[in-house]
């Protein structure tokens, strides 16, 4: 059981909507409604009456006072110990995702370590709609994301600003055959046999850019998906291994290309351009977070 599966439950009792609960907790409708089912798994009962507006069955009743109360009691535990007798330190809480921690926030890290002095820092990791809520939720104080659709449709630039820390780009690679050449090129639209390809599931951020740039090639590929995961790790080593083309970030396969592992192919229109983003909430006012936001930005000025 999950501590945020108690928090939107309280929404739904709250707002009556599984819309507006979604919308309030920065989660997708259909997610929304999976955790809710899956804190009803928990229990062994129904806690809603999925009708307009949402109701509470007897169960649910019981179990939201329950729930209001385990919240506002780990919480207040959390705050107390937070204000006690433990380090005084600043710690940087990074929420961002999987990939990105591995092949850009080490590098980021290690540079704003040597602008500001050291200090300690906690990362955690998830899928985009995760780290999003938690950055939402007080958990984190800045969000390393990358910029895609999807993102700009979760976070609200009302409520978030942000930054851009580094252009990324989307590379069309193929594993090479024996004598060094790719073992699959890309297929025209008309081809009899399209291309195999390893592709993003819904859960993946990219997965939205990369299909807004090849609906927008003028020239279409043909291709065929043998192969979908939520890991951009994962099917950067199904490519490896000769399985099919996968678009993926040129941090991630810079490595292999160099050694000639993986070859890049296509024409340059191939390969998709886009940003890695710096999110926090309006308003912070912490002095550690202010001061890699303000050398963030004017990094990104004199980018410009």
């Amino acid at each position: 059981m999950h501590l945020i599966w108690l928090e939107d439950f309280i929404e739904l009792a709250r707002t009556r909507s599984f819309s507006r609960a979604a919308e309030n907790r920065f989660v997708t409708h259909p997610a929304f409604g999976r955790r809710i089912k899956a804190l009803e798994q928990w229990v062994g009962a129904e806690l809603v009456v999925r009708t307009h507006p949402v109701s509470l069955t007897a169960a649910g009743q019981l179990f939201l006072d329950a729930a209001t109360h385990s919240t506002d009691v780990l919480y207040a535990a959390r705050a107390q110990l937070q204000d006690g007798s433990g380090p005084t330190e600043k710690t940087l809480r990074v929420a961002t995702g999987r990939t990105l921690a591995r092949t850009f926030f080490p590098d980021w890290y290690e540079n704003i370590n040597q602008r500001f002095g050291p200090f300690p820092v906690s990362v955690s990791t998830g899928g985009a709609q995760e780290v999003i809520l938690r950055l939402g939720a007080g958990d984190a104080d800045l969000l390393v994301i990358y910029s895609s659709p999807t993102t700009r449709l979760l976070i609200d630039p009302m409520r978030y600003e942000s930054l851009t820390l580094a252009r990324e780009i989307l590379l069309p690679v193929v594993a090479a055959d024996a004598r060094g050449r790719p073992r699959f090129k890309l297929a025209p639209a008309n081809a009899a046999t399209p291309t195999p390809w390893l592709g993003f599931s819904q859960s993946l951020t990219l997965r939205g850019v990369l299909a807004k740039h090849l609906a927008g090639l003028p020239k279409k590929v043909s291709l065929r998906m043998v192969y979908e995961a939520d890991s951009y790790e994962s099917i950067h080593e199904m490519a490896r291994r000769g399985v099919g083309v996968a678009w993926l970030p040129q941090r991630l396969v810079q490595e292999d290309v160099n050694e000639r592992r993986l070859l890049v192919i296509g024409e340059p229109e191939m390969r998709v351009n886009f940003d890695i983003s710096l999110y926090r909430v309006r308003g912070n006012d912490d002095a550690l977070v202010n001061a890699i936001w303000d050398g963030v930005a004017s990094d990104a000025i004199d980018r410009s």
